[in-house]
């Protein structure tokens, strides 16, 4: 099951451009691992820009597996799984 969010985040990145850590509703949530990536195409008719999804597990006071968006230049937390 997944909570839909599709809240703004900022997010601290590593080397390789993912997300280390987030900053989500005022409170940080590190990234202990990232599950997968992919990146969904744009509407070329629509001039619409690639949207790069990233699923992590991620730490706060419990774990939990999020889905990561980027769009542009802003990230976004996509999902909450269940």
């Amino acid at each position: 099951m997944a909570k839909l969010i599709g809240e703004p985040i900022r997010t601290h990145a590593g080397r390789d451009s993912l997300p280390t850590a987030f900053i989500w509703r005022k409170r940080l949530y590190r990234v202990v691992e990232v599950l997968n990536r992919w990146r969904e195409p744009a509407d070329w008719w629509d001039e619409k820009q690639v949207r790069f999804f990233v699923g992590v597990n991620a730490r706060n006071s419990t774990e939990g597996t999020c889905e990561l968006c980027q769009f542009g230049d802003s990230w976004f937390l996509q999902r909450i799984l269940d």
